[in-house]
């Protein structure tokens, strides 16, 4: 009888903190305003503030993705190959390399648009898809978003664009060159991207 008491309790406070805790949707959205809102702040219109503006894009974009949760879903099978250590690399690269060519892509190409909020389906009490409609040159994009629980929080770890995963997008490229080529190679080749990418936006 003590042990069914205490099951319950337990499952209750479990359905307490997930019910008090920030919903898939809030978060995002929240994140996302936050986004908006440094992409149009006319400070950022200077040319010398362009790398200032791109981090702090970027630490709003690290509280967005779960990076460690999108590199395993891309890699799927490949993962058995990486060590912990070479994942670990590889995971901090691919984010960095998100960061700079994505983010400098959306800073030279950003006019106001916008992005809404249309649902939430919870999947369980860790996952969840969120479904927003972007506004884009005057054209609306539904996207949906898949999400996972990290705490009181979520974060997204794979992004369906008119129905194209960016997983999926990713993982064919991973599976190609790792067909061919070992992990520490395709680390080696995201350090270069980066590079490239870096030494063209110095100038």
């Amino acid at each position: 009888m003590k042990k069914a008491l205490v099951a319950v309790i337990m499952i209750l406070v479990e359905l307490s903190t997930f019910a008090y805790a920030e919903q898939p949707l809030d978060t995002l959205q929240k994140l996302i305003d936050q986004g908006i809102t440094i992409l149009n702040d006319p400070i950022y219109k200077d040319t010398a503030q362009k790398d200032n503006q791109r981090q702090q894009l970027s630490e709003i974009l690290n509280q967005i993705v779960d990076f460690k949760e999108f590199c395993r879903h891309a890699l799927a099978s490949n993962l058995l190959k990486f060590t912990p250590q070479q994942l670990n690399e590889f995971t901090n690269l691919f984010a960095k390399f998100i960061t700079v060519y994505y983010l400098t892509i959306l800073q030279d190409n950003y006019t106001n648009e916008k992005v809404i909020p249309i649902s939430q389906n919870l999947i369980s009490d860790s996952k969840a898809v969120v479904q927003v409609t972007v506004f884009w040159n005057n054209i609306e994009i539904p996207v949906e978003i898949k999400m996972v629980r990290r705490g009181d929080s979520w974060k997204a770890y794979d992004i369906f664009v008119l129905g194209i995963s960016v997983v999926r997008f990713y993982g064919a490229q991973f599976q190609e060159i790792l067909r061919k080529e070992t992990p520490d190679q395709i680390i080696d080749r995201l350090k270069l991207k980066i590079r490239k990418i870096e030494n063209d936006l110095q100038g």
